[in-house]
């Protein structure tokens, strides 16, 4: 319990963050690939989901080979996959810290493991997008 309290202090993780962007190249490239990808989607739902809000009031958010179109929603459901990338990043983020000075491969794993992720969701936006365009 003791090592969870201190690892978890703002303070430390602040510092940890700081360590690791000073040090890690790939964790400087990883994370300015990722907020690429973050920023990318955050502004293609603004840019193409909102204007279609007073069009539709459903739009089709997942499609299926097998079924079709088989879910649909409001327009602001595009909008989870953005929150969900950021949340991700934030905690892959802090966990890479973490990891850093005693597990680099472990941190180096989620560096890599982020930018991965934050593609496949991006993919599948442009995916949702193209479905509703």
């Amino acid at each position: 319990m003791n090592l969870f309290k201190r690892h978890f202090k703002p303070r430390y993780l602040w510092i940890a963050l700081v360590t690791l962007v000073r040090q890690s190249k790939t964790f400087r490239i990883t994370t300015v690939i990722s907020f690429l990808f973050l920023l990318a989607m955050w502004f293609l739902p603004i840019w193409r989901i909102v204007p279609l809000a007073e069009l539709k009031p459903f739009l089709p958010l997942h499609y299926n080979v097998y079924m079709g179109i088989d879910r649909f929603g409001p327009w602001y459901g595009a909008f989870v996959i953005p929150v969900l990338g950021t949340f991700l990043w934030i905690i892959n983020s802090i966990f890479e810290a973490l990891f850093f000075q005693k597990a680099r491969v472990l941190s180096s794993f989620f560096a890599f493991g982020t930018v991965v992720t934050e593609g496949v969701l991006l993919v599948s936006l442009i995916f949702m997008i193209l479905l509703n365009v």
